[in-house]
């Protein structure tokens, strides 16, 4: 449960590992924090039906047996004078205790967030909420400290037109000594509602090939015209108001502040994080071992329920490693392999690019959108030869499509032979030198050897541009 500045979330979370997929998302706009500037006081609406939609989520979690329940208020609560007493109203009215995050806490679970769903990463997060901004420098995968600063858009707001200049003077003033945007990293991890309806106008834009906001990646160059022509007023108005909806008079604040942000620490790239602080707060309680998992391979477990599917496609990752310089780079083959029977009771005639659209799209976190179009290939291509697809055609080079296709033949092959038969595939020994293609079978089980399996062995080697051999 987050009590924002401006809305109340509730997100029900399945849990498994590393794994955090949605799987009820309500939210609720408060604007708690609408006037806190000038009063100092939460919003006397905001308070009336934020205390109603808690009550609410109170119930709803209590109906879906919730094992774990973290309710937190943030930035609007927390500096408001009355912000302990609305914290007591709650408590006495639904029952629920507030944790009042500080500022430290939000920029820490907010950069936690990040990592749970892009580990490994270097740069600066930020999240901006409703009442404040919270940077984070990241660090080789790690939090390394980070600031709150009082830049949301309600904070902003004091009334009156929007004045470009004015709102940017006070934005540089604020960020122009932020220690998070000295030697901050070329890629700044954007967090926040606001942010992320600019990221879908980026895309809306652009055309870009995955709509998809997480990992969502822009040139900041690129990216610094278009919050300028947000300030501006006069282009992408109607664009606009459709992406943003009720967000439409935070977003030229929103806009702002990214730009400042940008300009300030100098950054290369801008990427959209749908992870944010209630993620971080997830993947902070999770122990050691829970926190080194990759999360794709977390996302997979939770994905394929299958367990006879699981295990072949483990069995699959192991046997189509023998061409591992020939194919996609052994994360990626590994998740294709275990992702091999995704779109196997789909109809055959559409099956390729269903499960194109499926993997493309899946809940898997720690995958770039390029990463995403690659394994979608793979998959796609595990059930028809020549899939093309705009994604895939738009986002790879002609070198990692063909290694993407190359491992799908190879999955296609290892399927026909076994029968999606871990105990089968065994008996099959794939070998690749460069240049020939072989594959011994076990003199035994000669007999699975059908004209198909030789079929799919040819298309196997045509894939990787090789001859082919088969023998018992």
């Amino acid at each position: 449960m987050d009590v924002g500045s401006n809305s109340v979330r509730l997100v029900v979370y399945d849990v498994r590992g590393r794994a955090m997929q949605p799987r009820f998302n309500e939210k609720v706009l408060a604007g708690l924090g609408r006037g806190l500037s000038s009063t100092g006081k939460l919003n006397k609406d905001g308070v009336e039906v934020a205390i109603a939609a808690l009550s609410r989520f109170a119930s709803i979690t209590r109906a879906q047996k919730v094992e774990s329940l973290f309710p937190f208020a943030t930035a609007a609560v927390r500096e408001a004078s009355d912000g302990k007493e609305f914290a007591d109203r709650v408590k006495k009215e639904t029952g629920i205790t507030l944790r009042i995050l500080s500022g430290t806490d939000e920029a820490k679970f907010a950069a936690e967030g990040v990592l749970a769903g892009t580990p490994g990463v270097d740069g600066v997060a930020g999240d901006l909420g409703g009442s404040s901004l919270e940077l984070a420098r990241l660090s080789n995968g790690r939090y390394e400290g980070g600031s709150t600063y009082p830049l949301g858009p309600l904070a902003l707001d004091t009334g009156g037109a929007f004045n470009e200049d004015k709102i940017l003077g006070k934005v540089k003033d604020v960020l122009a000594h932020a220690p998070e945007l000295k030697k901050s990293g070329d890629t700044f991890f954007a967090v926040g509602g606001a942010w992320r309806a600019i990221g879908t106008l980026h895309m809306d834009l652009t055309r870009a090939p995955l709509h998809m906001l997480q990992n969502y990646e822009m040139d900041a160059a690129e990216l610094s015209k278009l919050l300028a022509e947000i300030l501006g007023g006069k282009k992408h108005a109607e664009v606009l108001l459709e992406v943003t909806k009720r967000r439409a008079i935070t977003i030229p604040y929103a806009a702002a502040v990214l730009k400042t942000v940008i300009d300030v620490g100098k950054f290369k790239s801008v990427m959209i994080s749908s992870y944010g602080v209630r993620e971080g707060i997830i993947f902070d309680s999770l122990d050691l071992a829970e926190r080194l998992e990759d999360p794709l391979d977390a996302g997979i477990e939770a994905l394929i329920a299958d367990e006879q599917a699981a295990e072949f496609g483990r069995a699959l990752a192991e046997w189509a490693s023998e061409a591992a310089p020939y194919t996609l780079n052994a994360r990626l083959s590994s998740a294709a392999c275990r992702l091999v029977d995704i779109g196997a009771l789909l109809h055959p005639d559409h099956r390729a690019d269903l499960a194109f659209d499926l993997v493309a799209r899946a809940p898997l976190p720690g995958l770039s959108h390029r990463d995403r179009a690659a394994l979608a290939l793979a998959v796609a291509s595990r059930f028809k030869k020549g899939v093309r697809n705009d994604v895939s055609e738009k986002l790879l080079d002609v070198h990692t499509a063909g290694k993407a296709r190359a491992l799908g033949a190879l999955m296609r092959l290892a399927a026909d032979f076994s029968g999606r038969s871990a105990d089968l595939l065994k008996h099959a020994r794939l070998t690749c030198d460069g240049d020939t293609l072989s594959l011994k079978v076990a003199a035994p089980y000669r007999a699975l050897v059908s004209e198909s399996v030789e079929r799919r062995l040819e298309q196997a080697a045509d894939e990787l541009d090789m001859d082919y051999s088969l023998t018992s």
